[in-house]
């Protein structure tokens, strides 16, 4: 299909260890289907929904400055990438048209909070290195953050969740792999390891500028059979952690995110 732009993309992730980072084949998803594609840069891995919100917003401010014009944002985030975005919406100084989150934390990441109630190690390690964007993904503190969020009437927020099983066989790209199985262990529902289905799901407290419940839908029938990181990453970058199969990451991006962008199609 020819390139046509039919929309603008930046794609929100937040990673610890990989931001900046999406694959080839999730870019190319929409790309082949005649997106623009900008992937959202100088993010702080660890920063605050407030912090990464401004720097977010000041990427949006280059792409702007790149299309000598004011645009309609369509965008995909991913984890916290999607709080960083309602922020950026919340501010009204860019019209985003539809934000599609994939496995962000609405309802906060359970395993969090289990961890800053029960260790006090990892409430130190927290404390000390002043890991401030990590409390305010608990439930306590995503809720305070979604309390004072205001939309667009316009704005249009479909949320998509990812999980994956436990198997025998960790080194099988279909199976949650070693470390994520330690933080599914904290989490009480079906995950993809670091978000449970109910929290990616769990749209429907946020609110317009008019007080008015805002545009908000999820879709928990078409999910990526993906834990976390693989719902982003590059699939040959697993081969590092010792999976045998990483063109199942592959096929499974294209698809899950394939969809995405159809799904997106209809709502233009």
């Amino acid at each position: 299909m020819p390139t046509r732009k039919l929309s603008y993309w930046y794609l929100a992730f937040f990673n610890t260890f990989a931001h900046e980072y999406f694959s080839n084949e999730v870019v190319h998803s929409f790309e082949k289907r005649g997106f623009t594609v900008y992937v959202a840069t100088g993010l702080n891995p660890v920063g605050t929904v407030e912090d990464n919100g401004a720097r977010l917003s000041l990427f949006m401010d280059r792409v702007e400055q790149t299309e000598h014009r004011n645009i309609d944002f369509n965008v995909v985030g991913h984890s916290a990438g999607g709080l960083y975005t309602l922020y950026v919406a919340n501010q009204h100084k860019h019209h985003i048209k539809n934000l599609i989150t994939v496995a962000t934390p609405y309802k906060g990441v359970e395993f969090l909070q289990k961890w800053l109630d029960n260790s006090s190690l990892f409430k130190t390690v927290t404390d000390l290195a002043h890991l401030d964007g990590l409390k305010q993904l608990t439930p306590q503190g995503v809720a305070k953050f979604l309390e004072t969020v205001r939309v667009a009437p316009d704005l249009k927020i479909t949320a998509f969740a990812g999980s994956q099983k436990k198997g025998l066989d960790i080194w099988n790209a279909a199976n949650l792999s070693a470390p994520f199985r330690l933080t599914s262990a904290c989490i009480s529902e079906e995950s993809d390891g670091i978000v449970g289905l109910s929290s990616a799901l769990g749209v429907g407290s946020i609110k317009t500028t008019e007080n008015r419940i805002a545009i908000q839908k999820f879709n928990s029938n078409y999910r990526a059979n993906l834990e976390h990181w693989e719902q982003v990453l590059e699939g040959y970058s697993f081969l590092l952690l010792g999976i045998r199969n990483p063109g199942y990451v592959i096929d499974e991006q294209a698809r899950f995110y394939g969809g995405l962008a159809d799904y997106l199609l209809t709502s233009l």
